[in-house]
C-alpha cells in the first residue's frame, strides 16, 4: 500500500505553555506526524470543537520541534481562530490535525556551514531546522531578530544548543541594536561571520525582512532559503488561496503545496 502524503489525526494534547504574552507552545502526540515532519513542513489545525461549525477554515502552523511521537506549535494569538486553539489546547484533549503538508526546506545541501535567520515568530520553524543540522552534526549560526527584547523567549535553550547565536532589536534593548541585515551586514563586515557565499542560508519572519535578506543576497550573487506565512485555508491546494508570484515566469505557486519555503530566486515575496 502507497504511504499517504499526509494524515488526518486526534493529536493529545501533551503540554501547553505561554512563552510571553500571546505567544503560546503546544506539545502534541502523533507517531505520524512526527516521524513524517521534515523541518519547513507544517500541520492545520481544526480550531472548532463543541460541535460547533465555526470557523470553517483551518490553522497552518509551523512543526517547531519534534521528540520521539510528540511535535511542537508555536503561535501567536492575534485573532478569532488562534483564541479559539488557545482555549481548546488542554491537556489530555485531542485536536483534529491534518499534516504533514508542504514541502519543507531543502536540507540536501552541499557541507557549507548553516545560517539560520529568524524575525519574531518565525523562529518556530527554524528551530526545527537547527534541530536537524545539530543532530547532523553540522555548523550552525543563528541570527534572531525582535523589535525589542520582549520578543525573545526560551533564549536558554537556543542558548544551550552547539550553535554560534547572535541576537538584535530594532531599539537596542537586547544585543544588536537594528535588524536582521543591519546585524548580519555588521557582523560579516567585522569578521564575525564569514562572507554570506560562505553559507547556506535559510529566512523565516515578516515578509519585508525575508525580501530584504533575498534582495542582498541577490546583490552579493548568492540566494537563500525563505518560508512564507501567506494565509492557508486547506493546506493542500484545492482552495487556491495562498497563491504566491513567481519570479522568473509568468503564473503562481500554491503557497500550501509549492512552498511554503521557496528558493529566493524563484518567487516574489509579496
Amino acid at each position: 500500500m502507497k504511504e499517504p502524503k499526509y494524515y488526518e489525526v486526534k493529536a493529545e494534547v501533551v503540554s501547553v505553555r505561554e512563552l510571553k504574552h500571546n505567544v503560546v507552545t503546544a506539545i502534541l502526540r502523533s507517531k505520524e506526524i512526527a516521524d513524517k515532519t521534515k523541518p519547513g513542513q507544517f500541520v492545520n489545525i481544526q480550531v472548532n470543537n463543541k460541535n460547533e461549525t465555526v470557523p470553517v477554515l483551518r490553522r497552518p502552523f509551523a512543526v517547531s520541534y519534534t521528540d520521539g511521537d510528540n511535535f511542537e506549535i508555536i503561535f501567536d494569538v492575534v485573532g478569532r481562530g488562534t483564541n479559539i486553539l488557545k482555549d481548546m489546547l488542554v491537556v489530555g484533549e485531542q485536536v483534529n490535525v491534518l499534516g504533514p503538508l508542504g514541502n519543507g526546506f531543502d536540507i540536501n545541501v552541499n557541507g557549507k556551514e548553516k545560517l539560520l535567520l529568524a524575525g519574531g515568530v518565525g523562529i518556530a520553524p527554524i528551530k526545527k531546522l537547527m534541530q536537524y543540522f545539530t543532530d547532523k552534526g553540522d555548523q550552525v549560526t543563528l541570527i534572531w531578530g525582535n523589535r525589542d527584547k520582549s520578543g525573545f523567549f526560551d533564549i536558554d535553550f537556543f542558548m544551550d544548543q552547539n550553535i554560534k547565536i547572535f541576537v538584535a532589536t530594532d531599539d537596542g534593548s537586547l544585543g544588536f541594536e537594528g535588524n536582521v541585515l543591519d546585524i548580519l551586514k555588521s557582523e560579516i563586515k567585522n569578521n564575525n561571520l564569514k562572507k554570506i557565499n560562505d553559507y547556506n542560508i535559510y529566512v523565516v519572519g515578516p515578509n519585508p525582512m525575508m525580501k530584504a535578506v533575498a534582495d542582498y543576497c541577490s546583490e552579493m550573487d548568492h540566494y537563500c532559503q525563505v518560508s512564507l506565512e501567506t494565509p492557508m485555508a486547506c493546506g493542500i491546494g484545492v482552495c487556491q488561496g495562498c497563491a504566491v508570484k513567481k519570479k522568473k515566469e509568468d503564473g503562481y505557486y500554491l503557497t500550501c503545496v509549492d512552498g511554503p519555503v521557496f528558493n529566493s530566486c524563484d518567487v516574489e515575496i509579496p
